[in-house]
Formats: structure tokens, sequence, C-alpha cells
């Protein structure tokens, strides 16, 4: 049979007080047995080395009788006669025990018994070696003992695992996995609640509406819907729309962090990109100023965009994506309605260290294709870079329209 799963790390028993070490042990073997009595004589001081006497309560057993008259019924007589066992539980509270000592504690515990003994078990907080466990086995078999059983750490901490011992694990330790259990509940439910109203807005998991404008803000930001210091806004904004990209990975959303005007050949995987403009910035909230901190105040928008449409042919046009990503968990509250100065969706999120709603250092670069009829998308990293653009982009296209492009290339 598998063990438990555990969802915490190591308990350490060796820091309980030894009568509570013997507490724990003596709570867990209730139901180990059907007892008729549980002596904690190791609580005396003077145990001779056994710290709990068990007694196990046997099932009486009926003998029917047959009288020597015929048609009577025969005589029946309950008998209880030496059906009740003794066990002896042996409590350790050491880091190590080898196999020399096994052998001693056993012999210390059952040579000089006077009255037959039906089973023992050995308890300790440290783990058991295998020369350890098979010297245990053979000293118990050398007294003839019918039942003999060995738990080291592991043996315990599967027996707390299990949800009729969870009490116990709070009390001695004050972790409880049914709370766990009940918390990762009522957390899945949400997070499943919150799925259902981001794909109805955001489009399904396998068909998501890629750039979709959302509203991202803290929601400690006392100052929103208005900014009080441009600079500081464009440098760590506490609030602004991003472009929605995907729902990836698993109850995450990515976002565009940034995005260039790109060519790519599909074929060689060859790529060239314009860096220094980053078509991710919405053009709203139209805010004076802010456009000129975020981009070249010469407006290249225009000039990059005419030369990537019209010199750039539609199976080579592609987007270079920097995609960040927010877990469920950082999200506070979703809001499709939004508000009297911005409209929804927005994302109510619990920002980063950093300043921003993304976490630090995950993310991915794409390269997706922005013709009208490709649907490619490659990372990259699996892709070349070449020089490709001109380092001047002419204000001017060089091309008729209706003429091909003057820099094509093979898919």
């Amino acid at each position: 049979m598998p063990r438990p799963t555990r969802t915490f790390g190591p308990l350490h028993f060796e820091d309980l007080e030894p009568h509570r070490f013997e507490d724990l042990v003596r709570q867990l073997i209730y139901d180990f047995r059907q007892w008729r009595s549980l002596e904690a004589t190791g609580r005396s001081g003077s145990d001779e080395g056994i710290d709990i006497r068990a007694i196990e309560m046997m099932q009486s057993f009926d003998t029917a009788y047959e009288d020597e008259v015929e048609d009577e019924e025969p005589i029946i007589v309950r008998d209880s006669r030496l059906r009740d066992r003794l066990w002896l539980i042996q409590c350790k509270r050491k880091a190590s025990i080898g196999p020399k000592r096994v052998r001693e504690i056993v012999s210390d515990n059952i040579s000089d018994l006077k009255e037959p003994l039906h089973g023992y078990i050995l308890v300790a907080a440290c783990d058991f070696s295998k020369s350890s466990r098979d010297a245990f086995n053979d000293e118990c078999l050398k007294y003839g003992l019918e039942e003999h059983y060995i738990w080291g750490k592991a043996e315990i901490e599967d027996q707390l695992i299990l949800p009729k011992n969870d009490y116990l694990l709070f009390a001695y330790f004050g972790i409880s996995l049914q709370v766990r259990r009940r918390s990762m509940k009522s957390d899945l439910r949400m997070k499943l609640a919150l799925k259902r109203k981001l794909t109805k807005e955001l489009g399904e998991i396998n068909r998501p509406r890629q750039f979709a404008a959302v509203l991202i803000r803290d929601p400690r930001d006392e100052y929103y819907p208005y900014i009080e210091s441009s600079n500081e806004y464009i440098k760590s904004p506490r609030w602004r729309y991003w472009e929605f990209y995907a729902h990836q990975p698993p109850d995450h959303l990515a976002f565009v962090y940034k995005k260039h005007f790109a060519y790519v050949n599909w074929g060689n995987k060859e790529y060239d990109v314009l860096q220094d403009y980053d078509a991710g910035i919405p053009s709203y909230p139209e805010i004076s100023g802010l456009e000129e901190g975020w981009n070249d105040p010469n407006k290249i928008s225009d000039r990059y965009q005419m030369y990537w449409l019209r010199d750039i042919s539609d199976m080579n046009r592609a987007w270079a994506i920097e995609a960040r990503i927010i877990p469920y968990d950082r999200i506070l509250a979703y809001d499709d309605i939004g508000d009297s100065y911005n409209e929804g969706p927005h994302l109510l999120v619990e920002y980063s260290s950093n300043g921003e709603p993304f976490e630090p250092g995950r993310g991915l670069s794409l390269l997706i294709s922005a013709g009208s009829y490709m649907n490619n998308a490659i990372l990259q990293k699996e892709a070349k870079r070449i020089s490709f653009f001109p380092s001047e982009i002419p204000e001017k296209t060089t091309r008729v329209p209706g003429d091909p492009p003057t820099k094509s290339g093979s898919q």
C-alpha cells in the first residue's frame, strides 16, 4: 500500500518532552487493537524500561455441549478464559538506535517477565536501518513473541497523516491537514469561478482574444484614477492598460509586456526586430505627456508602421512579443464593468516588490505572425537574429502601392 501524501516538512519528535512523546504514542495505538486497558507505566518513574503496558481484549467464544437426551437443545456455555493478551510498548526518544542497542532494549524488556507476553512494539523518534530492524525481528523471535512491530519516525508520520489522527497532528505540532484541505478546496473553487469570468471576457482557454486591452491596477493606489506625477507614473505605473496575450500557463494570465515590429523568415527561422519603439503601449489613457515619455517624441510609430506594412511582405510580417504572467493567486478581484473613468475589464492585482503586477523573472520572448493568413509562432531563443532592417527607417516607402515588397523572404 502506498504511503500517504505528505504536505509538510519533517516532524521533530525529539523536540517533544519525554512524557509528551509517550502520550502521543499511546494515543496513536488506541485504534491499533481493541484494548481492555492501557497503562502508562513509564510515567511512574520505576518502569524498568517499560513505558506502556497494554491488555488486548479478545472476543469471548461460545461452546456448545450436547445433552444426551434426544430432542433437547444443546447447552451453550460462554468461555472467555485465556483470551486477553499482554502487550508491551517501549518508547524511545533517541536521535538514533543501532542494531546492538535494539537487541539490548528488547532483552531488557522481555527477559525477566513472569507472565506470558503476546505482542511487543518498539517505538522511537528516529529512523531505523535495515540491520536494526533485522536485529529487532531476530530478538523478538528468540523470545517466541507471536506479534512484534517496530515503529520509527516514518511509521509515526504515516499514522499522523491519516485523517482520523489530524487532531493529534495539530495538538502536538500545530499542523492540520484537514484545515489545509478545506482551504485548498475553497481556493480551487475561487480559481474556477475566476477562470469562468476571465474566459467569458478574454476568450476561451485555447482561443483567447489576443491583444484585448485590460486595465490592471493596484487597489492600494489611493490616487487612482489620477496621476500625481507623470514621470513616476511612466517609471512604475500603479494602474495601466495592458494587452492580454493568453491563458498561460495553467492558472495564470499572460500579458504583452513589450511589443515590437519584426520581420521573420519562418522557413529558416531568421528574424530582425525594430526595438526602439514599443507598440504594446496602449493609446489610452490619453494623458498629456505620457506618449512622449514612453516612446520617441518624433512619432516614429507612423514611420515604422508604414515601412513595416508596405516594405515587409505579409508572410514575413511579425510581432516580437515579450510576455509576462500573473498567477490567479495574485488577482484580488476581477471587475468586468469598470468605472466612469476607465472602461472594463479591470484586474485588481497584488503588485510584487518591484512595483509591477507581473511575476518577477518569469516570462517568454516570442515571435508571432502578424500576417493576414498566417498563424505561426516560435520562441525567440529558437530563432536566429539577423540584420534585416535598415539602420535608418525611411520616412517614405520606396515601394509603389501594388508592387511586390522590396525585401521579401520565404515562409
